[in-house]
């Protein structure tokens, strides 16, 4: 799939313009040109496609009316994409609030090319990647801690991919998951509760503190507490666990004799642990069998729950009972789900945390919130059960595709992984010598995740391809030179065509370094006039120096004004037979800027001047 071409109209500092595309497309222009606008454009047109393939009829990012042109009324964006001879075109519009919408979205056809790629899906099992890294894409606090949609694995392709600040984060944490499995560390529960006995006691701690504010029988409940605390046999088997929460539970139910909701809820609290227990190893023979988890008492709980909403207020004293049923119901699906990735088991958590029932938002809808809150739960395990099976059937091919990737790109790297002790952190090895990735330059570790990131893309996007990198994409990056190297620079053009054959690229360079790796035809010159922007095309670019790219391209100075003034000074001198003047000059410079080829130029011409007079 490539993008033909696009219009814009009243968009930003774009009045009106074209633009025909190859598919190797660099903007070049000075700061506030327009060159992130075109970007920002073309992602804006995309994230439509992007979020229809992964489910009908949902919306993309809209135009904000900040976007539109101060004086005009409305802004397009209109796109023509082409894959297989057949030519989508789709249109975005937005108008200012007050106006008359002289223009409309027309969204038909991107709906068609996301039928058409979803079909493509189901037959081949490949789609095209589209990924968008924009300036704030720089990697900080590297951490490989891994802190819906569709049951397909390669729709993972999209996740983060229309330029968040988390872009590379998901990279780092895509890693660790591939890692995990490879490493087996799914592959036993006493292992996983012996290496997260923190997590555990943290999580455990938690509920007794709920508990504690709604008990009456401190003594006992006390007791209980210190025992949980002490024995830490009980955190290396579910059912040891989940006998001590009981235990603690009845401890408190005293004080609900009177309320027979309260009894039913706290009744098939106790039941689900039971039954998380025995249901805590649905992954058996290293395959996943979600059509296990218990949704049926999540179901009762919620139902109770929704009395305890239409017959009680939730005052300081009951609103501890809600937290506790809530926080314990989590915890005992998280201990079942011992296998999920940390990926999982964190989706989870945030849809518990959206889903709270404590909150009065929630409690409003709850009887609407329940169903999609169980929706969503099966979705997730349905999810990180696929994309484990897919990774553990494929035996690291896409870990190994990425960390091949990158030692092709960058010569003298290689081997980056994981170690986990002691906390997880990534390493990669340069010219033989092991570092921890934080301990590189932010050009290094930028450029480390964007191969990675483009390459593990494509990698998910074409499971069943020997050659995944030659798979289709769009790829948009803003500012590619940032942070990096002079040397790196000149290579990241080649490198990017050479190792994505078969993608089109959208990019955005001051650097005559790039530009000098880039034929003339690719180059869209940029110029913003009286807030109009319009763009040229150069006639040389490939192969030149970065004097004449700089002068001739981007319209800047190769040297210091002072300094250029000079040597013309010392030029005008020769072709006056001022010699001894210009010889001055030249011995005055070059105690300024030191030796200089310009100098010696100079010099060379007085010195014929000197011996043939001419």
């Amino acid at each position: 799939m490539d993008i033909l071409k696009t219009k814009i109209k009243n968009y930003r500092s774009i009045k009106y313009i074209e633009f025909e595309f190859n598919t190797l497309n660099i903007f070049v222009g000075i700061n506030g040109a327009g060159k992130t606008t075109i970007l920002d454009a073309l992602i804006t047109s995309l994230s439509w496609l992007i979020n229809r393939i992964q489910r009908e009829n949902v919306s993309g990012k809209h135009i904000s009316e900040n976007d539109i042109r101060n004086t005009e009324p409305y802004s397009t964006i209109e796109v023509y994409a082409k894959i297989n001879d057949e030519i989508f075109n789709w249109k975005l519009a937005k108008t200012k609030k007050g106006e008359i919408a002289k223009e409309k979205s027309e969204l038909s056809k991107v709906s068609q090319l996301a039928d058409y790629l979803r079909r493509q899906l189901k037959q081949n099992n490949k789609l095209p990647v589209i990924a968008y890294y924009p300036v704030n894409r720089v990697v900080k606090d590297i951490s490989p801690e891994i802190s819906s949609k569709d049951n397909f694995y390669v729709l993972d392709v999209y996740e983060n991919a229309i330029g968040v600040k988390a872009n590379f984060q998901s990279f780092f944490e895509w890693f660790r998951l591939q890692d995990d499995i490879l490493n087996e560390k799914l592959g036993s529960r006493t292992k996983w509760m012996i290496n997260n006995k923190k997590w555990l006691k943290r999580k455990t701690n938690k509920i007794i503190s709920y508990l504690g504010r709604i008990t009456k029988d401190y003594d006992e409940f006390n007791y209980l507490t210190e025992r949980i605390k002490k024995d830490d046999i009980i955190y290396e088997e579910p059912r040891y666990l989940f006998h001590e929460l009981i235990d603690l539970l009845h401890s408190v139910e005293i004080k609900f004799e009177k309320e027979h909701h309260f009894e039913m809820v706290l009744h098939d609290i106790e039941y689900l642990l039971h039954k998380m227990s025995s249901l805590s190893n649905i992954r058996k023979d290293n395959l996943i069998d979600p059509s296990k988890f218990p949704t049926h008492i999540i179901k009762r709980i919620f139902e109770q729950l929704e009395l305890i909403f239409d017959r009680t207020n939730l005052d300081t004293e009951n609103k501890p009972l809600i937290q506790f049923i809530w926080e314990t119901l989590l915890f005992s699906i998280l201990l079942s789900l011992w296998w999920l990735s940390d990926k999982g088991k964190r989706e989870i958590e945030t849809l518990f945390k959206n889903y709270n029932p404590s909150l009065k938002r929630n409690q409003r809808d709850w009887h609407k919130n329940k169903e999609h809150f169980i929706n969503d739960i099966e979705q997730i395990i349905r999810n990180d059960a696929n994309r484990q099976d897919v990774a553990a059937k494929n035996e690291g091919r896409e870990i190994q595709i990425v960390t091949k990737t990158i030692e092709n790109f960058i010569e003298g790297y290689s081997n980056l992984r994981i170690k986990r002790l002691p906390r997880p952190h990534m390493l990669v090895d340069k010219n033989g010598e092991t570092f921890n990735l934080e301990q590189l330059s932010d050009g290094e570790k930028n450029l480390i995740a964007l191969v990675g990131d483009i390459a593990r893309r494509l990698s998910i996007a074409n499971p069943n391809s020997n050659k995944p990198l030659e798979g289709d994409g769009i790829i948009l990056i803003d500012e590619v030179d940032l942070h990096l190297h002079p040397s790196w620079q000149r290579l990241i053009i080649p490198k990017l065509t050479e190792l994505f054959p078969n993608c089109q690229f959208f990019i955005t360079t001051h650097s005559p370094q790039v530009l000098s790796h880039v034929k003339p035809e690719n180059i869209f010159l940029l110029k913003n006039e009286n807030n109009e922007l319009s763009y040229s095309k150069p006639t040389e670019s490939y192969g030149k120096n970065s004097d004449r790219i700089l002068e001739d391209i981007l319209g800047v100075d190769a040297r210091p004004k002072k300094e250029k003034e000079a040597l013309r000074k010392i030029y005008e001198l020769i072709q006056s037979n001022k010699i001894e003047d210009a010889k001055k000059n030249i011995e005055e410079l070059e105690l300024q800027i030191g030796e200089d080829s310009e100098l010696v130029k100079a010099r060379v011409l007085i010195k014929r001047k000197e011996i043939i007079g001419k």
